[in-house]
Protein backbone atom coordinates (compact mmCIF):
# COMPACT_ATOMS: atom_id res chain seq x y z
CA UNK A 1 0.00 0.00 0.00
CA UNK A 2 1.57 2.87 -0.98
CA UNK A 3 0.83 6.82 -2.56
CA UNK A 4 2.61 9.97 -2.99
CA UNK A 5 1.15 10.89 0.37
CA UNK A 6 3.16 8.64 2.19
CA UNK A 7 6.44 10.19 1.18
CA UNK A 8 9.53 8.22 1.21
CA UNK A 9 12.26 7.13 4.00
CA UNK A 10 15.49 8.56 3.91
CA UNK A 11 18.34 7.60 1.39
CA UNK A 12 21.72 8.14 0.11
CA UNK A 13 23.43 11.02 1.60
CA UNK A 14 20.69 11.51 3.42
CA UNK A 15 20.60 8.20 5.24
CA UNK A 16 24.68 8.48 5.67
CA UNK A 17 23.82 11.77 7.88
CA UNK A 18 21.40 9.72 9.93
CA UNK A 19 23.68 6.54 10.54
CA UNK A 20 26.22 9.65 12.08
CA UNK A 21 23.93 10.85 14.87
CA UNK A 22 24.47 9.93 17.95
CA UNK A 23 20.34 9.50 18.30
CA UNK A 24 20.75 6.64 15.65
CA UNK A 25 21.41 3.20 17.01
CA UNK A 26 20.37 -0.62 15.64
CA UNK A 27 18.84 0.75 12.56
CA UNK A 28 16.88 3.38 14.32
CA UNK A 29 16.33 6.73 16.09
CA UNK A 30 15.86 5.91 19.85
CA UNK A 31 14.69 8.59 22.77
CA UNK A 32 17.07 10.05 25.07
CA UNK A 33 15.03 8.44 27.89
CA UNK A 34 13.66 5.05 26.98
CA UNK A 35 10.10 3.60 28.79
CA UNK A 36 10.35 0.76 31.29
CA UNK A 37 8.33 -2.15 31.58
CA UNK A 38 4.68 -0.68 30.79
CA UNK A 39 6.05 0.83 27.53
CA UNK A 40 3.86 2.48 25.56
CA UNK A 41 1.83 1.70 22.23
CA UNK A 42 4.42 1.89 20.14
CA UNK A 43 6.05 -0.67 21.92
CA UNK A 44 4.87 -3.43 23.11
CA UNK A 45 0.88 -5.17 21.09
CA UNK A 46 1.34 -2.40 19.19
CA UNK A 47 -1.07 -3.37 16.31
CA UNK A 48 -3.56 -5.26 19.33
CA UNK A 49 -4.28 -2.29 20.96
CA UNK A 50 -4.07 0.37 18.34
CA UNK A 51 -6.97 -1.71 16.07
CA UNK A 52 -9.21 -2.24 19.63
CA UNK A 53 -8.35 2.33 19.90
CA UNK A 54 -9.48 2.37 16.27
CA UNK A 55 -12.84 0.42 16.72
CA UNK A 56 -13.90 2.22 19.43
CA UNK A 57 -13.31 5.70 18.41
CA UNK A 58 -15.63 4.72 15.21
CA UNK A 59 -18.24 3.26 17.18
CA UNK A 60 -18.30 5.96 19.60
CA UNK A 61 -18.16 9.13 17.24
CA UNK A 62 -17.59 12.16 18.20
CA UNK A 63 -20.56 14.28 16.66
CA UNK A 64 -19.16 17.68 18.40
CA UNK A 65 -19.98 20.51 16.47
CA UNK A 66 -16.92 22.92 17.56
CA UNK A 67 -17.37 26.48 17.27
CA UNK A 68 -15.05 28.78 15.51
CA UNK A 69 -14.14 32.04 13.82
CA UNK A 70 -11.29 33.16 11.23
CA UNK A 71 -8.89 35.61 10.85
CA UNK A 72 -7.77 37.04 7.78
CA UNK A 73 -4.13 36.76 7.46
CA UNK A 74 -3.80 37.82 4.05
CA UNK A 75 -4.20 41.37 5.12
CA UNK A 76 -2.45 41.12 8.70
CA UNK A 77 -0.33 44.49 9.37
CA UNK A 78 3.22 43.02 8.80
CA UNK A 79 3.94 44.49 12.06
CA UNK A 80 1.59 42.90 14.01
CA UNK A 81 3.00 39.73 16.33
CA UNK A 82 0.27 37.30 16.78
CA UNK A 83 -0.49 33.58 16.45
CA UNK A 84 -3.42 31.78 15.33
CA UNK A 85 -4.44 27.99 16.48
CA UNK A 86 -5.76 26.07 13.45
CA UNK A 87 -6.81 23.30 16.01
CA UNK A 88 -5.02 20.46 17.13
CA UNK A 89 -1.15 20.98 16.58
CA UNK A 90 -1.11 23.19 13.75
CA UNK A 91 -0.74 27.13 14.29
CA UNK A 92 0.11 30.05 12.52
CA UNK A 93 2.42 32.74 13.89
CA UNK A 94 3.66 36.15 12.81
CA UNK A 95 6.30 37.87 14.49
CA UNK A 96 9.15 40.52 13.60
CA UNK A 97 7.79 40.47 10.03
CA UNK A 98 8.14 36.83 9.78
CA UNK A 99 5.43 34.19 8.61
CA UNK A 100 5.78 30.67 10.16
CA UNK A 101 3.48 27.87 10.17
CA UNK A 102 4.11 24.37 12.24
CA UNK A 103 2.63 21.50 11.65
CA UNK A 104 -0.22 22.70 9.62
CA UNK A 105 -3.37 20.26 8.76
CA UNK A 106 -5.86 21.36 6.93
CA UNK A 107 -7.04 18.58 5.90
CA UNK A 108 -10.51 16.83 6.60
CA UNK A 109 -9.21 13.47 7.14
CA UNK A 110 -5.37 12.97 9.34
CA UNK A 111 -4.44 9.56 8.05
CA UNK A 112 -3.53 7.41 5.01
CA UNK A 113 -7.72 6.32 5.15
CA UNK A 114 -10.46 8.39 3.93
CA UNK A 115 -12.87 7.91 6.64
CA UNK A 116 -11.20 8.12 9.88
CA UNK A 117 -10.47 10.21 11.87
CA UNK A 118 -12.61 13.01 10.43
CA UNK A 119 -12.23 16.88 11.77
CA UNK A 120 -14.87 17.43 14.27
CA UNK A 121 -17.53 19.78 12.83
CA UNK A 122 -16.03 23.58 12.46
CA UNK A 123 -13.05 23.40 12.72
CA UNK A 124 -11.66 23.20 9.50
CA UNK A 125 -12.12 26.90 8.84
CA UNK A 126 -8.92 27.86 6.73
CA UNK A 127 -7.53 26.18 3.20
CA UNK A 128 -4.19 26.58 2.35
CA UNK A 129 -4.97 29.74 -0.23
CA UNK A 130 -6.05 31.94 2.59
CA UNK A 131 -2.14 31.32 4.36
CA UNK A 132 0.21 34.04 3.00
CA UNK A 133 3.62 33.00 1.85
CA UNK A 134 5.79 31.69 4.79
CA UNK A 135 9.29 32.49 5.59
CA UNK A 136 9.57 29.04 7.39
CA UNK A 137 7.57 26.04 8.08
CA UNK A 138 8.23 24.15 10.52
CA UNK A 139 7.47 20.37 10.87
CA UNK A 140 8.25 18.92 14.55
CA UNK A 141 7.71 15.05 13.03
CA UNK A 142 6.45 12.89 10.45
CA UNK A 143 2.90 11.58 11.69
CA UNK A 144 0.13 12.10 9.24
CA UNK A 145 -1.32 14.33 12.22
CA UNK A 146 1.41 17.46 11.90
CA UNK A 147 2.62 16.30 8.54
CA UNK A 148 0.26 16.85 5.50
CA UNK A 149 0.90 16.34 2.35
CA UNK A 150 -2.14 18.11 0.55
CA UNK A 151 -1.45 20.80 2.95
CA UNK A 152 2.40 21.36 2.74
CA UNK A 153 2.85 20.51 -0.89
CA UNK A 154 0.25 23.52 -1.58
CA UNK A 155 1.63 26.08 0.76
CA UNK A 156 4.18 28.34 -0.55
CA UNK A 157 7.46 28.49 2.04
CA UNK A 158 10.54 29.67 1.61
CA UNK A 159 12.03 27.64 3.93
CA UNK A 160 11.78 24.40 5.93
CA UNK A 161 12.35 23.22 9.26
CA UNK A 162 12.25 19.67 10.24
CA UNK A 163 14.27 16.82 12.29
CA UNK A 164 16.96 14.75 10.76
CA UNK A 165 15.21 12.36 7.70
CA UNK A 166 11.85 14.00 7.58
CA UNK A 167 13.36 16.39 4.53
CA UNK A 168 13.02 12.65 2.54
CA UNK A 169 9.44 13.02 2.42
CA UNK A 170 9.45 16.78 1.06
CA UNK A 171 12.28 16.12 -1.44
CA UNK A 172 10.03 12.82 -2.72
CA UNK A 173 7.49 15.70 -2.90
CA UNK A 174 9.68 18.06 -5.25
CA UNK A 175 11.14 20.14 -2.55
CA UNK A 176 13.89 21.62 -3.55
CA UNK A 177 16.90 20.30 -1.09
CA UNK A 178 18.58 24.04 -0.65
CA UNK A 179 14.92 25.02 1.08
CA UNK A 180 15.63 21.76 3.35
CA UNK A 181 16.86 22.37 6.79
CA UNK A 182 17.04 19.74 8.90
CA UNK A 183 18.24 19.43 12.57
CA UNK A 184 19.66 16.51 14.91
CA UNK A 185 18.80 17.13 18.82
CA UNK A 186 20.82 20.02 20.24
CA UNK A 187 21.57 21.78 16.84
CA UNK A 188 21.46 25.31 16.58
CA UNK A 189 20.87 27.37 13.75
CA UNK A 190 21.08 31.25 13.06
CA UNK A 191 18.23 32.15 10.51
CA UNK A 192 19.90 34.94 9.20
CA UNK A 193 19.77 37.73 11.92
CA UNK A 194 16.48 37.79 12.28
CA UNK A 195 16.70 34.85 15.09
CA UNK A 196 18.01 31.44 16.13
CA UNK A 197 16.24 27.89 16.08
CA UNK A 198 17.17 25.30 18.67
CA UNK A 199 16.08 21.61 18.06
CA UNK A 200 15.19 19.39 21.49
CA UNK A 201 14.50 15.90 22.03
CA UNK A 202 10.63 15.02 22.54
CA UNK A 203 9.60 11.57 24.08
CA UNK A 204 8.04 10.04 21.13
CA UNK A 205 8.07 8.14 17.78
CA UNK A 206 7.97 8.69 14.19
CA UNK A 207 6.80 7.11 11.23
CA UNK A 208 4.08 7.16 8.30
CA UNK A 209 3.02 3.59 7.76
CA UNK A 210 4.67 0.33 9.18
CA UNK A 211 8.33 1.30 8.90
CA UNK A 212 9.19 3.61 12.58
CA UNK A 213 11.39 5.95 13.81
CA UNK A 214 13.59 6.10 10.42
CA UNK A 215 12.93 10.36 11.04
CA UNK A 216 13.55 12.26 13.99
CA UNK A 217 11.29 13.86 16.08
CA UNK A 218 11.97 16.66 18.48
CA UNK A 219 10.41 20.32 19.42
CA UNK A 220 11.83 23.70 18.55
CA UNK A 221 12.89 26.86 20.49
CA UNK A 222 12.26 29.49 18.73
CA UNK A 223 14.50 32.85 19.84
CA UNK A 224 13.87 36.01 18.04
CA UNK A 225 16.96 38.98 18.09
CA UNK A 226 15.05 40.76 20.20
CA UNK A 227 14.77 38.06 23.00
CA UNK A 228 11.46 36.67 22.63
CA UNK A 229 11.38 33.04 22.99
CA UNK A 230 8.72 30.48 21.63
CA UNK A 231 8.48 26.48 22.31
CA UNK A 232 7.45 24.34 20.11
CA UNK A 233 6.63 21.03 21.87
CA UNK A 234 5.08 18.89 19.15
CA UNK A 235 4.32 15.48 21.03
CA UNK A 236 6.02 13.77 23.66
CA UNK A 237 5.30 12.11 27.35
CA UNK A 238 6.77 14.40 30.06
CA UNK A 239 10.40 13.71 30.41
CA UNK A 240 13.52 15.74 32.63
CA UNK A 241 14.50 17.59 28.88
CA UNK A 242 11.72 20.34 30.14
CA UNK A 243 13.65 21.20 33.31
CA UNK A 244 17.16 20.80 31.38
CA UNK A 245 15.54 23.58 28.91
CA UNK A 246 14.41 25.26 31.45
CA UNK A 247 17.05 25.95 33.62
CA UNK A 248 19.13 26.91 30.05
CA UNK A 249 16.73 28.60 28.60
CA UNK A 250 14.11 30.40 30.69
CA UNK A 251 11.91 32.19 30.89
CA UNK A 252 9.92 30.82 27.67
CA UNK A 253 7.58 33.59 26.73
CA UNK A 254 5.21 31.24 25.18
CA UNK A 255 5.15 27.34 25.48
CA UNK A 256 2.99 25.46 22.93
CA UNK A 257 2.67 22.12 24.42
CA UNK A 258 0.69 18.95 23.37
CA UNK A 259 -2.39 18.49 25.73
CA UNK A 260 -4.49 15.70 24.01
CA UNK A 261 -4.97 12.31 22.82
CA UNK A 262 -3.96 10.85 25.89
CA UNK A 263 -4.25 7.16 26.76
CA UNK A 264 -3.17 4.78 29.17
CA UNK A 265 -1.72 2.78 26.77
CA UNK A 266 0.25 6.26 25.66
CA UNK A 267 1.45 7.28 28.74
CA UNK A 268 4.98 7.64 27.74
CA UNK A 269 4.53 9.19 24.75
CA UNK A 270 1.65 11.48 24.84
CA UNK A 271 1.43 14.45 28.24
CA UNK A 272 -2.06 14.61 30.14
CA UNK A 273 -3.15 17.98 31.46
CA UNK A 274 -1.32 18.21 34.91
CA UNK A 275 1.63 17.08 33.28
CA UNK A 276 1.80 19.73 30.47
CA UNK A 277 1.40 22.26 33.17
CA UNK A 278 4.47 20.87 35.36
CA UNK A 279 5.73 20.60 31.07
CA UNK A 280 5.04 24.49 31.46
CA UNK A 281 6.48 24.98 34.65
CA UNK A 282 9.67 23.65 34.14
CA UNK A 283 9.89 25.61 31.31
CA UNK A 284 9.47 28.37 32.97
CA UNK A 285 7.02 29.36 30.80
CA UNK A 286 5.26 32.70 31.37
CA UNK A 287 1.96 31.83 28.80
CA UNK A 288 0.93 28.22 27.91
CA UNK A 289 -1.23 27.05 24.81
CA UNK A 290 -2.13 24.03 24.95
CA UNK A 291 -2.90 21.72 21.96
CA UNK A 292 -2.94 18.58 19.74
CA UNK A 293 -6.80 18.70 20.90
CA UNK A 294 -10.00 19.91 19.60
CA UNK A 295 -10.14 18.63 16.03
CA UNK A 296 -9.27 15.25 15.61
CA UNK A 297 -10.19 12.04 18.29
CA UNK A 298 -7.53 9.78 18.18
CA UNK A 299 -8.50 8.65 21.72
CA UNK A 300 -11.24 8.00 23.61
CA UNK A 301 -11.59 11.24 25.71
CA UNK A 302 -14.53 14.21 24.66
CA UNK A 303 -12.90 16.68 22.96
CA UNK A 304 -12.98 19.01 25.06
CA UNK A 305 -11.90 17.38 28.55
CA UNK A 306 -8.40 18.41 28.03
CA UNK A 307 -9.12 22.02 28.03
CA UNK A 308 -11.64 21.45 30.94
CA UNK A 309 -8.75 20.03 32.80
CA UNK A 310 -6.31 21.82 32.34
CA UNK A 311 -8.26 24.81 32.97
CA UNK A 312 -9.33 23.59 36.33
CA UNK A 313 -5.89 22.72 36.93
CA UNK A 314 -4.26 26.17 36.05
CA UNK A 315 -6.61 28.11 38.22
CA UNK A 316 -3.60 28.89 41.07
CA UNK A 317 -1.06 28.05 38.79
CA UNK A 318 1.33 31.35 38.31
CA UNK A 319 1.78 30.17 34.21
CA UNK A 320 -0.94 32.20 31.80
CA UNK A 321 -3.23 29.66 30.09
CA UNK A 322 -4.17 30.46 26.46
CA UNK A 323 -7.45 28.24 25.20
CA UNK A 324 -8.10 30.59 21.93
CA UNK A 325 -10.97 29.76 19.69
CA UNK A 326 -9.85 27.76 16.61
CA UNK A 327 -8.97 30.95 14.10
CA UNK A 328 -8.68 33.03 16.80
CA UNK A 329 -5.92 36.25 16.73
CA UNK A 330 -4.17 35.89 20.33
CA UNK A 331 -1.38 38.97 20.58
CA UNK A 332 1.48 37.15 21.16
CA UNK A 333 3.75 39.47 23.52
CA UNK A 334 0.46 39.83 25.74
CA UNK A 335 2.13 37.06 27.63
CA UNK A 336 1.09 39.16 31.07
CA UNK A 337 -2.75 38.47 30.72
CA UNK A 338 -4.91 35.18 31.15
CA UNK A 339 -6.39 34.51 27.81
CA UNK A 340 -9.79 33.23 29.04
CA UNK A 341 -11.12 30.05 27.29
CA UNK A 342 -14.47 30.11 25.29
CA UNK A 343 -15.55 26.79 25.47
Amino acid sequence: MHSQKFGSLPRGARLVRIQKSPRYKNGKFQNVYEPGADAPLYKRDAYKKLFSIIGKLITNKNNANIPSTKTDLLNLPCDEDILVWFGHSSYFVQIEGKRIAIDPVLSDVSSPVPFFPVAFRGTNVYTTTEIPELDYLIITHDHWDHLDYATVTKLKAKQVICPLGVGAHFEYWKFAPSKLLEMDWYDEIGLQDWARITCYPTQHFSGRWLTQNQSLWGAFLLTTASGFKIYIGGDGGYCPHFGEIGKKHGPIDVAILENGQYNENWKHIHMHPAETIMAAEALQAKALLPGHNSKFSLSTHAWNEPLSKIAQLCKHKEVQLWTPMIGQKVKLKDVGQRFNAWW
